[in-house]
């Protein structure tokens, strides 16, 4: 009798052991860290891949978590040498793009008699640290306050980099936090003038501009003159099927570690990939181009069988 409780007792016991680790597999829980303009689009991936995947739980970190937890990084500048870490790698996933904007009261909308040319955004945005003695520094077109994230932040350093500069080299105020307190900054300044991406720059919902700001005018080609009527889908698809002189647009990616790459970790990013594209516009993000898009798979597919 003592013999059959105990053999009872350890079949409950192995039992309970293989419900624990069943429930770990399916309950395995994927941290994202990293640009924060970028998580509205994030959220959504999110939410969607719960719809398919609900064995898998994926959050954005809190603000008290540890570098170590993160399983994914969003990155939404080019990485400079050495910023990665050994056996990390990069999928990019989408792009972005900045515009210019001011506040809709500034006097030079009035003013101005063409768009600003890449040239004059040079001067308006960005000075020039080492300069030669003999040389003459053009002053910009009107009066304007720039407002800019920090050094560090990926939009300062994607901006900086199109324009051939450093991010300490761009002018102005700098505004700490979210890049959505850059918007709040021009609005209280009629001269103020910043970049900012396009989701945060429109109304994803009603797709046009958000109130009381106003897009600089540029000198745009032919094909991209409706981008100053200031609706989001326009601009995409401008975007996405031309290069502009005068707009910025980088990459966005997830920075994850070879090592700890499980079977949910790419699993998440493939489905990105693919059906997650479709989330890009609604949420004011331009998609991979279809080149782009087979190269980032097929690297991701390559990467994760070499370390297996």
């Amino acid at each position: 009798m003592k013999a059959k409780q105990f053999y009872l007792l350890i079949l409950v016991l192995i039992l309970s052991v293989t419900g624990i680790l069943a429930q770990n597999i399916e309950n395995k829980t994927i941290i994202i860290s990293g640009t924060r303009f970028t998580y509205p689009l994030i959220e959504k991936w999110i939410a969607e891949y719960a719809k398919v995947n609900p064995a898998v739980t994926i959050q954005l970190a809190s603000k008290s978590a540890g570098t170590e937890s993160i399983d994914l990084c969003i990155i939404a500048h080019q990485p400079s040498k050495g910023e990665l870490k050994e056996n990390q790698e990069i999928v990019y996933v989408g792009q972005y793009g900045l515009l210019p904007v001011t506040n809709k009261n500034n006097p030079a909308l009035a003013s101005s008699k063409r768009g600003l040319s890449r040239k004059d955004i040079d001067k308006l945005f960005f000075e020039v640290e080492n300069i030669d003695e003999d040389q003459v520094i053009e002053k910009p077109k009107f009066p304007a306050t720039i407002y800019a994230r920090d050094n560090k932040a990926c939009a300062s350093t994607a901006l900086a980099n199109y324009f051939g500069h450093v991010s300490s080299e761009i002018r102005g105020r700098k505004v700490l936090g979210d890049d959505i307190y850059l918007l709040s900054a021009i609005r209280k300044d009629t001269i103020g003038i910043t970049f900012n991406n396009l989701g945060y720059l429109f109304d994803t919902n009603t797709r046009n501009l958000k109130e009381g700001i106003a897009l600089l005018p540029l000198d745009l080609k032919k094909e991209a003159k409706t981008i100053s009527t200031g609706n989001l889908d326009d601009v995409i698809s401008i975007l996405e099927k031309n290069k502009v002189e005068t707009i910025p647009v980088e990459k966005i990616g997830f920075i994850y570690s070879q090592e700890n790459a499980g079977k949910e970790i790419p699993d998440f990013l493939k489905w990105v990939l693919t059906d997650g594209q479709r989330f890009n516009h609604p949420e004011g993000f331009l998609n991979l181009d279809k080149h782009d898009l087979a190269e980032q798979i097929n690297r991701l597919t390559e990467k994760l069988l070499s370390s297996k």
